[in-house]
């Protein structure tokens, strides 16, 4: 009966094996497309500050405007806006979103000039 017991043990954790190592290849897969969306981000980033910089925007007139933003949601954390709950299918979602990830609603009161 123990031996039994052991065995079937054996065989879950066989396919718990399997599942997280199909879960990791997923992971690795979403971390690559994330590394190349940031690497995107980064170059974009840097063309906009040298186009500044050539046009005499200083470093200090940049990191001013940066921390004016970056209050715009009433706190300095490096983030534009809180979370916010989709009127349609009530998943949280950032109020940077113009549609829902999840149901493809559009979210009111998505503006630049905040």
């Amino acid at each position: 009966m123990i031996d039994w017991f052991q065995s079937l043990q054996i065989e879950q954790n066989e396919r718990d094996i399997a599942q997280n190592k199909s879960a990791q290849r997923n992971s690795e897969g979403h971390l690559g497309v994330l590394e190349e969306k940031i690497d995107s981000l980064y170059i974009m980033t840097l063309a906009a500050l040298e186009l500044l910089h050539e046009q005499g925007v200083t470093k200090m007139q940049i990191m001013n405007k940066i921390e004016e933003i970056d209050l715009r949601d009433g706190k300095v954390d490096g983030k534009l806006a809180q979370p916010t709950q989709c009127p349609d299918c009530g998943h949280r979602i950032s109020k940077r979103r113009s549609n829902c990830f999840y149901c493809g609603a559009r979210i009111n009161g998505l503006s630049f000039n905040r």
